[in-house]
């Protein structure tokens, strides 16, 4: 059964959907918070002294290993984080106003978004726990060949290290997110099934920027990426 609602609204290129309208309509609030949340990211890091790349290369490198570091590639990594931090919380301010104009299910939506929520940490912490190590094992036993060596290229290990780990939630949590967004009425379920272009553009926005520059690892996060996309498609058409 395909879960729909008495008022479905589009999203994408086929559609001015409540999403692209209050995204234009507040542009400039929008962007504030954007910069606003980076800055404040990057200043918690600072204060803090937290090394991305420190920590990210304690937990994984081999045992024995001593893999060095650099000022320069831990800002890069901070930034990465920073403007991951800033999407985040910018889509959380639309969704929370599209959440609040469309006024239906609002208890049950409510307790979704939640759900999508837990998800994601519950993906975030299975992605570092057993993601990220299964990925090494391969990698260092040649089951998996790429340019990809984390005892020669740590700042390849800290990215994997840090942004798998967070697709893996991204993944765990689209289901849930999906199903909250059609109940809403915020997004149609047939929309979600056919544009296919945004979809993909997300992915290959994610993996070229968070993660290594080579085949495989690209490949395992689209793949991923794609398959959370794949659930939330599968319970709003069977669920």
């Amino acid at each position: 059964m395909v879960l729909e609602t008495d008022s479905v609204r589009e999203l994408g290129p086929r559609g001015s959907g409540i999403l692209l309208r209050i995204a234009r309509t507040q542009a400039r609030e929008l962007a504030l918070l954007f910069s606003v949340v980076v800055a404040l990211t990057l200043a918690a890091f600072r204060a803090t002294g937290v090394d991305l790349q420190q920590a990210a290369l304690g937990i994984y490198a081999p045992a024995g290993t001593a893999l060095p570091t650099d000022p320069l590639v831990s800002l890069g990594v901070e930034l990465q984080m920073a403007a991951l931090a800033a999407v985040g919380v910018t889509g959380a301010a639309v969704l929370w106003r599209a959440h609040a104009e469309t006024r239906s299910h609002r208890a049950r939506t409510g307790r979704l978004y939640l759900l999508s929520a837990v998800l994601c940490l519950l993906g975030v912490v299975l992605g570092a726990v057993l993601v990220v190590p299964a990925l090494l094992e391969l990698l260092k036993f040649g089951i998996l060949r790429s340019g990809f060596v984390p005892a020669y290229r740590p700042y390849w290990l800290a990215e994997v290290a840090l942004f798998l780990p967070i697709a893996v939630g991204i993944a765990v949590s689209l289901p849930a997110l999906m199903v909250a967004l059609v109940s809403d009425g915020i997004v149609s379920s047939n929309v979600l099934h056919r544009d296919w272009g945004v979809v993909l553009l997300g992915v290959l926005t994610y993996a070229s920027l968070y993660s290594p520059p080579d085949s495989v690892t690209f490949v395992v996060y689209g793949g991923v990426l794609l398959s959370g996309y794949l659930a939330g498609l599968a319970v709003l058409t069977f669920g």
